[in-house]
């Protein structure tokens, strides 16, 4: 079995490795796999965060693990709802509503990766200057 894409496909379809596949559908795979990036990007700073002490956790169900001493759980729990949240997604793709919503997601988390990204500027700073004052 070949996999051969076909350009300009014929009704939104493109012809695939098992039959024509909605170009739809693919578009919706695609932002999936950024969102789960992206999320798996969320994850890696909230467990830094977490590990240098300075992480205000705003959902409750995380904060209840990273109180509770149980990284490994919260790193399941954030896995399995990001799976279940994907499969929903995933499960409507033909929805003409299921693009835009992936659309709102990958904007929301390079929204939530850029306000990570200014905070480990801050705290790298916040913690340099410590540092300096500890010696």
């Amino acid at each position: 079995m070949s996999f051969v894409m076909s350009p300009a496909p014929q009704g939104g379809r493109i012809r695939g490795w098992q039959g024509p596949v909605s170009t739809r559908a693919v578009r919706v795979g695609i932002l999936l796999l950024v969102v789960a990036a992206l999320n798996l990007v969320d994850l890696a700073y909230t467990l830094f965060a977490d590990r240098i002490g300075m992480l205000n956790e705003m959902n409750p169900i995380a904060e209840t693990f990273i109180r509770a001493d149980l990284r490994p759980s919260l790193i399941c729990f954030k896995v399995l709802m990001l799976l279940c949240g994907l499969g929903l997604i995933w499960r409507s793709r033909q929805s003409r509503l299921a693009v835009p919503a992936c659309w709102v997601l990958v904007i929301a988390y390079v929204a939530l990766g850029v306000v990570w990204y200014f905070w480990v500027q801050t705290a790298e700073a916040n913690l340099y200057f410590a540092s300096l004052l500890n010696k």
